[in-house]
């Protein structure tokens, strides 16, 4: 998701928008700006109001006449509010929630309060986290828009590097391929694919399932790599860790799941549909605003494993139902989650805010 932003960074930018992207320096994100055509600039953000990142953008912002300023981090959004005004608003402010605040987190305190009401917009990556938003944010609902995430031309594989992909994985042509891609964390739920798995090889064997993705909780990765132990597992179930070609990746899968709970988002899943991949996705979260059970793919109970495997079986089972479904989600993709709307979107939302002010 860190990336993300950068992305509709760079989609504004073509369409002619003076920009500049302030980061933070030494990550990923600085690494990938180097490609990007607009004005950046990296700095230390190592506190929330850290002088030696604010006075900077403070002298930029001003000397550049920037009218617009749009935070994507909620530690950036006090440096963003005293950027953009708080008395004298200068400029547009706007902060978009990658993702949703917890139970029992409520940000309804006397400093959230005066952020809320600064705040022109709030931008939410789907309307379950908008939902979210209402309930823990102080927030008139009126400024509360949602922007699907999309995605360019860079979300469509090479089938020439998927069947790579299968090779260096050991697994044939013609088996069938059931993949995850998600960090290894309790809310991603690995565990309940890893418990269908079982029950799917029963009937079967010759199903491998692929679990890609990096620790994001050390002890879960554990947990996960024993249960697989225990269970007998270790010939269908492959975990390579991280693969960086994931567009590639959704070509060499038969099917995609995604088992979270209260999935913000979930990225992985426009992925698969650009490719035309069935997805089997939990019935929570943001997921059934992007997998329409029936049409692109299923949904299952969350967090019931039997419910998951259910819905694999059911698409092993029927490979002309998996395949329909796939070609229906590459349509949807096309219609819906496409990058250019995304930025159309933002640069609508944009011009609205600054018509506003006049």
């Amino acid at each position: 998701m860190e990336m993300h932003p950068l992305v509709v960074a760079d989609g504004l930018s073509r369409k002619g928008y003076p920009l500049l992207f302030a980061m933070r320096s030494k990550t990923a994100t600085e690494k990938h700006a180097t490609e990007t055509r607009f004005d950046r600039v990296a700095l230390p953000f190592r506190w929330y109001l850290d002088p030696r990142s604010y006075v900077p953008l403070r002298r930029l912002t001003r000397s550049l006449g920037i009218n617009v300023i749009h935070v994507h981090a909620s530690r950036d959004t006090w440096r963003g509010m005293l950027l953009a005004g708080v008395l004298r608003r200068s400029s547009v402010l706007l902060y978009t929630k990658h993702s949703g605040t917890p139970p029992g987190s409520g940000k309804t305190d006397p400093l959230h309060r005066l952020l809320v009401r600064r705040l022109d917009a709030l931008v939410a990556n789907s309307h379950y986290i908008r939902e979210n938003t209402l309930e823990m944010y102080p927030i008139d609902p009126s400024k509360v828009e949602v922007i699907h995430y999309g995605l360019g031309e860079k979300a469509v594989g090479d089938p020439q590097r998927a069947e790579e992909v299968r090779r260096k994985l050991g697994i044939a042509k013609d088996t069938l391929l059931v993949g995850m891609v998600a960090s290894l964390s309790e809310g991603k739920r690995q565990d309940l694919l890893i418990r269908a798995a079982k029950r799917i090889s029963a009937d079967h064997p010759e199903c491998r399932f692929l679990i890609v993705g990096v620790p994001g909780q050390v002890e879960y990765a554990r947990k996960i790599r024993t249960m697989i132990e225990t269970l007998g597992l270790e010939k269908q179930i492959i975990m390579p860790g991280f693969l960086g070609d994931i567009p590639s990746l959704m070509l060499a899968l038969d099917i995609l799941v995604l088992p979270s709970n209260n999935e913000a988002f979930g990225i992985v899943l426009l992925e698969a549909m650009a490719n035309s991949r069935a997805i089997v996705g939990s019935d929570s979260g943001a997921i059934p605003e992007i997998v329409r059970h029936g049409e692109n793919g299923l949904l299952f109970a969350p967090g019931d494993s039997d419910s998951l495997a259910e819905a694999i079986l059911r698409l092993i089972r029927s490979p002309d139902e998996r395949m329909g479904m796939g070609e229906q989600g590459k349509q949807a993709f096309h219609e819906r989650f496409r990058l250019e709307r995304e930025v159309a979107d933002t640069e609508r939302l944009y011009r609205s805010l600054l018509d506003r002010r006049k």
